[in-house]
């Protein structure tokens, strides 16, 4: 009776419909969906029509065990059947080989939508032209590699997020290849070339991460970006004595703005003449209309100087929606964990009737006024 109790309810899953064994399987690891083909001989290619396969730090550790990846990627690919949305190759220790282009031809590009690919180690890997055929990409991360659209590339139109670490870029060509993803969302750029001029073109751009080198910044047609989180990862992005000025102005045009984090002396300059510059125009500067969405601001290696000083006051000032403001004092500059700091901050005008400002430190703690 138990056994028929089994059996019975073994059937019961195997007669479900395809598209809800197709969901059940994609919320498990690749090295589960592959373990199903043992349970029966119904189900000895039912792994063959999920829509997701994804190669990660757990199926390296807990299914490849002493097997060569690459044989068993292409095993895999050559028997899937039915659309594939997601493609995921995060394996530890990959490195550049002519196999990864020869995977990327074998996907569906037709129905793909996600697509991860992490080169871990070695040379950055030379993506293949066949990348920009696909049309229906929605996510696409990709991790050392050189990105470089062919010439007459119409851009990934349904592309919602995107985010690239260590990749080559052509800086001349990235933001009219931004400019053809009108879906974009979500824009990282962690560690990738540096830029003269970084223009980033994006009407439905909610979300824009940096960390970098850029000597200038341009936001056109932005009108719903609202988190901007930038760090500068060498000096040469201050080699120009315009940096800090446009950087304030750039940001002055996001009408949508709530949440701006800072890092790395974004504000200092070399010379006095050019940290008088700076705090000249912010103190000429009215408050920005521009502003008035701005709700969270975080500045990390905040060192007092005076124009970091001028423009929390232009923040302060024009921000008539800030409820928390938090900046982490440079160690090295100030002494006191920002106690100064917050002091003078004290005198400063607020627009905002619930602003709070805060100071963390890791040594005196975290205080507001």
């Amino acid at each position: 009776m138990k056994g028929n109790t089994v059996r019975s309810e073994s059937d019961f899953i195997t007669n479900l419909p395809n598209n809800i064994i197709d969901n059940i399987l994609g919320c498990l690891p690749l090295r589960d969906v592959v373990r199903t083909s043992i349970l029966s001989r119904e189900w000895r290619y039912k792994w063959t029509s999920c829509p997701d396969i994804v190669f990660d730090f757990w199926f390296d550790q807990m299914f490849l065990g002493g097997h060569k990846l690459e044989p068993l990627i292409y095993q895999i690919l050559k028997q899937h059947k039915g659309p594939l949305l997601k493609f995921a190759l995060q394996v530890p220790d990959l490195k550049s080989n002519p196999d990864i282009d020869q995977w990327v031809r074998l996907l569906p590009n037709n129905t793909l939508q996600d697509l991860t690919l992490h080169v871990s180690r070695g040379e950055t890997h030379n993506l293949t032209s066949h990348l920009f055929t696909f049309q229906h990409f929605r996510n696409l991360k990709l991790y050392n590699c050189v990105f470089d659209p062919i010439p007459g590339f119409k851009g990934f139109n349904k592309l919602v997020n995107l985010e690239l670490q260590r990749v080559a870029l052509v800086p001349e060509t990235f933001g009219k290849f931004i400019a053809s993803c009108p879906a974009i969302e979500r824009l990282k750029l962690i560690h990738c070339t540096s830029f003269d001029c970084l223009e980033i073109n994006g009407p439905k751009l909610k979300y824009f991460e940096f960390h970098g080198v850029f000597r200038s910044v341009l936001f056109e047609n932005c009108p719903v970006l609202r988190d901007v989180k930038l760090t500068f990862s060498s000096m040469e992005f201050k080699s120009g004595n315009r940096f800090s000025l446009d950087l304030v102005k750039a940001l002055s045009c996001l009408p949508a703005l709530e949440d701006l984090q800072l890092q790395a002396y974004a504000l200092e300059a070399f010379t006095f003449d050019v940290v008088d510059s700076v705090a000249d125009f912010l103190r000429s500067q009215r408050s920005s209309e521009s502003l008035t969405q701005l709700k969270t601001v975080k500045m990390q290696l905040f060192s007092g100087i005076e124009a970091e000083m001028e423009f929390v006051k232009y923040l302060l000032a024009s921000a008539t929606a800030l409820e928390e403001m938090t900046i982490t004092p440079h160690a090295g500059s100030v002494t006191d964990g920002g106690e100064s700091i917050l002091n003078e901050l004290k005198l400063y005008p607020r627009a905002s009737p619930s602003a709070e400002i805060f100071s963390s430190d890791k040594n005196y703690g975290k205080k507001h006024i």
